[in-house]
């Protein structure tokens, strides 16, 4: 019985001694200059997260926030040997209404904030003319065309038949990401699959081109339908004119700010 006693006073004592040593680290990290001018500083670099806005059953994908991890700049900026706000070390704060707990609404644009566009295109001929010109892109990607090469490109997997065996090449090359065309796949199936639903928020096609493509803004998502060379270039001339960048799928619609 004593011999437990001890164990369990030992336990204790350890205990306390680890609470007793954080105590005093704590206390003389709170008398560090740098930890201090940590302290004063880190409210002005606090970033806050935006909210998803969900309408009927579409949702635009809002921001995490940021804000500074005061023991990890700490640590960073001890090991530098002064203050630096360019070491500060941030967190992600997650939004309160957020795209992850909303999986059943389907994304029909971008965040605003993101100040850029992305395009799903659908032709070879656009295919090769982005990764020409490293203009990144989303292609529909069937079992006939899932083994084609993208440097600038992600790939789209629209092949209900052949939908896992065509997922199962895209992640091998990394060329996969994480979204449902619903225009092509049913909610229902995209759902099954977990996947993240979108549509397109702007269609362009050669009838069409020159009443809408004024009509693109930040957050769009759009699909070139077999879009001839010449609109194209138009195209990206407006788009670079409104001050936006074209941005892969993947970041435009994600909550991330990097």
């Amino acid at each position: 019985m004593n011999k437990y006693v001890r164990i369990f006073g030992l336990i204790v004592l350890l205990c306390f001694s680890f609470y007793y040593t954080e105590k005093i680290a704590q206390f003389m990290r709170s008398k560090d200059p740098i930890y201090e001018s940590i302290l004063a500083s880190k409210d002005d670099y606090e970033i806050k997260s935006v909210d998803a806005i969900i309408k009927d059953d579409t949702i635009i994908p809002g921001l995490v926030g940021e804000v500074v991890n005061v023991d990890k700049s700490f640590t960073a900026m001890k090991n530098l040997g002064y203050y630096s706000e360019n070491n500060f070390v941030f967190d992600e704060v997650k939004p309160n209404i957020s795209l992850s707990e909303n999986l059943d609404k389907v994304i029909s644009e971008g965040s605003k904030l993101k100040e850029g566009v992305s395009f799903i295109i659908v032709d070879n001929t656009l295919k090769e003319y982005f990764e020409e010109m490293g203009v990144p892109y989303s292609i529909l990607t069937t079992k006939e065309n899932a083994g084609g090469v993208v440097k600038y490109g992600s790939k789209l997997n629209v092949d209900e038949k052949n939908y896992q065996e065509v997922e199962n090449m895209l992640k091998k090359n990394e060329w996969n990401n994480d979204f449902c065309y619903i225009r092509l796949l049913s909610e229902e199936f995209c759902q099954k699959k977990k996947k993240i639903m979108i549509e397109e928020t702007l269609r362009l096609n050669n009838q069409n081109f020159v009443s809408n493509y004024h009509s693109i803004k930040s957050g769009s998502i759009l699909f070139l339908e077999n879009l001839e060379i010449p609109k194209v270039q138009v195209l990206l001339n407006q788009i670079y004119f409104q001050g936006l960048k074209v941005l892969p799928l993947e970041e435009l619609l994600s909550e991330s700010r990097s």
